[in-house]
């Protein structure tokens, strides 16, 4: 009988034991999910949460490796000139357009030759603005004709947003633009261009079924993906992996911004597209690798491509570095598909 109640004992012994070890088993397992989300929740936050800060979260300078600043230093102080000349001769007008989400977004047109059927959609890159687009606008318009329309992208500048779309929102609300450009003149001739996240954005809007108006795009220094963009950043920034932090990440950005980020893919947008594209890349941008430049240029299997490098740039720079070859090449492409 002592040994039968012993046995029992032991067995309620060893019940007590399993219990408390599968419930600091589960407080473990709770605890460690709550932690990934709370990490990805501050990922979320950090890289696409609005703020009007440009040199907070991720800098676009921070990986990028420029010798002669004083070069593009110099080239910004002229095309601050030269921009001021072309605003002072444009016609300026507030516009905007809602969001397939219900966004109210703003931007402006400048409008150099109202006779003039030739127009640029430039869009911005990361944390910027509009303002940033201006010394493209003023190079098209005063020498080549363009008339721009200059947006500011969700959640940046005037326009409303609460997180940035990293070009894969941002492209569907680029047809909204397209279309107000073909509002304003049934007529439009078209090219796309964008900077960085811009340059994202450009590329997957050439998935998509844009007007018939857009003859063209040009993409400088855009990435293949957010994720690739983000998991470089975190491993950069913070010498963190990307498994399990980017994948939780990726969720919660789904269900606050609206995608997660293997989806906003411009590889996957680049491969359905027919319309001629250029790709354009400083060589020593560390930021949005160089090497992206490649994958994004075999990525592109339809229609007309080429690509241009730019030696000694950083992330953005290109125009600055050498705006001789940058326009020159450009001008070249555009010659193909407009009257300049």
């Amino acid at each position: 009988m002592n040994t039968e109640n012993t046995e029992i004992n032991k067995h309620k012994k060893l019940k007590k034991i399993l219990i408390i070890v599968l419930i600091v088993f589960v407080v473990l397992i709770l605890l460690l999910t709550g932690a990934l989300f709370f990490v990805g929740n501050y990922l979320v936050n950090f890289a696409i949460k609005r703020t009007d800060d440009f040199n907070t979260n991720l800098d676009p300078g921070a990986g990028s490796i420029t010798p002669g600043t004083e070069i593009i230093n110099k080239n910004r102080e002229a095309f601050e000139d030269y921009t001021e000349t072309w605003e002072a001769n444009c016609v300026i007008e507030p516009v905007s357009v809602i969001s397939d989400d219900g966004l109210t977004l703003k931007g402006n047109t400048y409008t150099i030759d109202a006779n003039s059927h030739n127009w640029c959609l430039l869009i911005h890159g990361y944390r910027s603005t509009s303002n940033s687009m201006k010394n493209f606008g003023a190079v098209y318009g005063s020498e080549y004709n363009f008339n721009a329309l200059i947006p500011d992208m969700r959640a940046c500048g005037e326009s409303e947003g609460e997180y940035l779309g990293m070009g894969y929102l941002d492209a569907k609300d680029m047809l909204h633009w397209l279309d107000l450009i073909i509002d304003i003149d049934p007529n439009a001739n078209i090219f796309v261009s964008g900077v960085s996240m811009g340059g994202a954005t450009t590329m997957m809007l050439s998935g998509l079924d844009v007007p018939s108006n857009v003859k063209c795009f040009i993409e400088d220094c855009g990435y293949t993906s957010v994720w690739d963009i983000f998991a470089h950043e975190l491993d950069f920034l913070f010498g963190l992996p990307t498994f399990p932090i980017l994948n939780i990440a990726s969720v919660v950005s789904k269900s606050k911004a609206g995608y997660d980020f293997k989806e906003a893919s411009s590889l996957s947008a680049l491969s359905s597209g027919e319309l001629p594209m250029m790709f354009i890349h400083g060589e020593n941008d560390a930021f949005v690798l160089y090497s992206m430049l490649d994958t994004c240029y075999q990525a592109k299997t339809k229609g007309y491509k080429e690509k241009l490098t730019i030696e000694d740039a950083g992330h953005g720079e290109s125009y600055l570095r050498d705006p001789d070859t940058y326009f020159t090449n450009v001008k070249s492409f555009l010659s193909k598909y407009f009257t300049l």
